[in-house]
């Protein structure tokens, strides 16, 4: 389950749609979700992305 400062929610992952990302400052590949993705690792956000 997730809460976000409401009420709790359960979120089933299957259905949330990721993109496949490589931060092209440090290189990490990883999935991300949203708009404005920035890179676990480095926290930059000179990303490319596939769907």
């Amino acid at each position: 389950m997730c809460t976000v400062g409401g009420p709790m929610a359960d979120i089933k992952m299957r259905k949330i749609k990721t993109k496949r990302c490589k931060c092209l400052d440090c290189g990490n590949e990883f999935k991300g979700v949203g708009k404005r993705i920035i890179c676990p690792s480095c926290q930059s956000d000179n990303i490319e992305c596939s769907e």
